[in-house]
């Protein structure tokens, strides 16, 4: 468990998208960055509402660079799938330590930079290289 490094090896190629994994990796340094502090739970109900806004604005975003070749995304159910999990696990995780009155775990924060690494490295770069060949930026 550490900080992410947003580096271009991680670029999937489309500007919006790209920009917006790096705004993610950005909330979960800060999760990690409360922890190491011991302010996490100061800080939890603000970091749930960015992960709950981002990932709703960021899973839009992608549906809709996606939408008009799903028949060429040989993973989009499953890319669909990875997006409902995260969604409904992140922001599951991040409530319940809330509501238990405890703070961020080093759990939570592999989980999410596991997440995050598997699915920009490995689903994401599918999309990517699809749009690319689609001339999408």
């Amino acid at each position: 468990m550490g900080k992410l490094a947003w580096t271009p090896d991680m670029y999937v190629g489309v500007k919006e998208i790209d920009e917006q994994h790096a705004e993610l990796t950005g909330i979960i340094n800060e999760l990690y960055d409360a922890y190491m502090e011991n302010r996490d739970y100061d800080v939890l109900a603000d970091l749930i509402n960015k992960v709950n806004d981002y990932a709703q604005k960021h899973f839009a975003a992608e549906r809709r660079y996606m939408a008009p070749y799903i028949d060429e995304m040989p993973n989009y159910e499953e890319h669909m799938e990875q997006h409902r999990e995260f969604f409904s696990s992140a922001v599951n995780f991040l409530l319940e330590y809330l509501e238990k009155g405890s703070g961020i775990t080093p759990e939570l924060l592999d989980y999410l930079t596991d997440w995050w690494f598997k699915h920009i490295n490995g689903t994401d770069k599918v999309m990517g290289a699809v749009l690319k060949s689609k001339g999408v930026e």
